[in-house]
């Protein structure tokens, strides 16, 4: 490969490959590759002579489907059985049951022209015809109650919003009052110790001038 790269190699064409060969080894090569090389007529590879039955038979080789009896390639027959033939098993869009692909375009064609009921429109809408009813009609009316719904919880945060300064008022307002209550309770004990007292000297000093 070094050799092919570097452009002060001249190279030659072998005939029976067409692969580009150093021209020191061109003939060489072309002996060994005429002699144990074979190109295959249905691919165009070259192929060891040796292994060209195989090749054939696990390539090119007709072979029938399981499924339609019809005659494919062999490297074809995968792509024939998932997408070419007549009798792979599909599946009905509207029902959902398995049909083969011959029968499926004629089973779609009446299933789709089955209806259901829809409760909120209170009418009867074909299969077909259904997706495209719901995306136009009832997408839009739930967006409506979603929008509604979205308002509703809207106000009511700030309705909430609104109540809490009131409520914080009114806390303060209490927390406010039970000092003032505090207070009067501790001036009426107050004075009441006070009568005690002066009643009790009272009566000491009467006693005394007795």
């Amino acid at each position: 490969m070094a050799a092919a790269a570097d452009p002060a190699v001249t190279t030659s064409t072998c005939a029976h490959c067409n692969r580009e060969i150093p021209s020191s080894n061109i003939a060489l090569h072309s002996a060994h590759c005429a002699r144990n090389l074979q190109k295959c007529e249905n691919c165009g590879d070259m192929v060891p002579r040796k292994h060209m039955e195989e090749h054939y038979d696990e390539n090119h080789a007709p072979v029938n489907c399981s499924r339609c009896k019809q005659t494919v390639e062999h490297e074809l027959l995968d792509l024939h059985k998932r997408m070419q033939c007549p009798q792979r098993m599909l599946v009905c869009q509207y029902c959902e049951f398995e049909l083969p692909a011959v029968d499926i375009f004629e089973h779609q064609d009446v299933c789709g022209n089955r209806t259901e009921y829809c409760q909120p429109c209170k009418k009867y809408i074909r299969l077909r015809e259904w997706i495209g009813h719901e995306i136009l009609l009832h997408a839009k009316t739930d967006s409506n109650e979603e929008s509604s719904s979205d308002r509703s919880m809207l106000q009511n945060e700030e309705g909430a919003q609104q109540r809490e300064p009131s409520l914080l008022q009114n806390e303060e307002g209490a927390q406010q009052r039970e000092p003032a209550r505090g207070l009067k309770h501790k001036q009426l004990l107050l004075t009441i110790a006070i009568a005690g007292v002066a009643v009790l000297v009272g009566s000491i000093l009467l006693h005394k001038k007795v």
